[in-house]
């Protein structure tokens, strides 16, 4: 019932150790899941600097995809990069800016400071064509992809994403939708509640 129900998480604050493969085959044969935690880009890395506790890019991912059931896109990718709709924003005139400067100039601004924006020299284009790729090798492995981020689609901001992933053969309310989730709400992202998970881990047509 355990293993049945569990997933278990690797966190992105330590370098993995040599024997990292074998330590997630004996997990697996153990009969647990894995889940990939707060995976970030090389754009990302490029756009904000690699954070000092995050070890997670999509590149040291690469060679441990296999052993993963389900990987998750950090916040600092999916909110400021992707969907451009990071909680430092807010919901007033600074986000608003942000979309009109992907309008105007195609790059991306994020969050500096209380008040201000700061380019990062990052075209969203790009953005959206790098996830795009990044995505499809992980659907065509039936893999699932969870954003850490609230993702609205009556909110402007996440629909420009939306739009220009549809575009790039990524549909993620469309015909990929199964193989995606998120991690947030109304509120903002939040961890998953027990019976949410016990659900979503339970074999289709299981009663609760």
């Amino acid at each position: 019932l355990l293993v049945s129900t569990v997933s278990i998480e690797v966190c992105e604050d330590q370098q993995d150790p040599p024997n990292m493969k074998t330590l997630l085959a004996e997990w697996q044969q153990l009969g647990f899941r894995l889940a990939y935690d707060d995976t970030i880009s090389e754009l990302t890395c490029q756009a904000l600097g690699k954070p000092s506790g995050n070890f997670h890019t999509t590149q040291n991912l690469q060679p441990l995809l296999k052993y993963f059931w389900l990987v998750k896109v950090d916040i600092e990718w999916a909110g400021h990069m992707l969907f451009l709709c990071h909680p430092s924003l807010g919901q007033g005139d600074r986000k608003a800016e942000v979309l009109s400067r992907v309008g105007a100039e195609g790059l991306v601004y994020v969050a500096q400071g209380p008040s201000s924006l700061r380019n990062t020299g990052v075209k969203h284009a790009d953005v959206l064509v790098e996830f795009a790729a990044w995505a499809r090798q992980i659907l065509l492995l039936g893999k699932k992809i969870c954003f850490e981020l609230t993702v609205r689609r009556d909110d402007p901001n996440c629909v420009l994403a939306i739009e220009g992933l549809r575009e790039l053969d990524i549909d993620i309310f469309g015909k990929h939708a199964e193989y995606f989730c998120f991690q947030g709400g109304i509120c903002g992202p939040k961890a998953f509640l027990p019976e949410h998970l016990a659900n979503a881990m339970r074999p289709h047509g299981d009663a609760a």
